[in-house]
């Protein structure tokens, strides 16, 4: 049996390339049989793991969605009745280009939509209220 001159493999005298360690094997002479040191550090190299390399994802970016959904809720809410509103809008729309996962984009863009048109639809209620009484004054 032949051995890897590179990593001491045991591999067949026909081979071209070592297939533990990928070491050109006709460039090199083969030996026959590696000594007791060779032997321990070939059996530590195969019990030692090898590098696990993992794809890390940085943390996703989901700031625009996150405050367009909050100024969304306040907007719809009356804390901040038309600005609120707005600034979900605005924010909604850009998260949905710029952020990982969109979707609390879509979620404040669609709540400050909602909220603008029921607080335009409360100013017009308020108005038409407001001129009926003047126009009705009795005399």
């Amino acid at each position: 049996m032949n051995f890897c001159p590179q990593c001491g493999t045991k591999i067949v005298a026909s081979w071209n390339v070592c297939p533990n360690c990928g070491h050109n094997l006709k460039s090199e002479r083969l030996y026959q049989q590696p000594t007791q040191a060779q032997i321990s550090a070939q059996t530590y190299s195969q019990q030692k793991p090898q590098d696990q390399h993992y794809n890390y994802r940085p943390r996703s970016n989901n700031t625009n969605g996150i405050v367009a959904l909050i100024c969304g809720l306040l907007g719809l809410f009356g804390v901040l009745p038309i600005v609120g509103s707005i600034i979900g809008i605005v924010l909604g729309a850009v998260g949905k280009r710029n952020d990982d996962d969109p979707r609390m984009a879509k979620a404040g863009l669609v709540i400050g939509i909602i909220g603008i048109v029921v607080w335009i639809a409360f100013y017009i209620y308020l108005f038409a209220f407001i001129f009926m009484m003047f126009r009705y004054i009795p005399d």
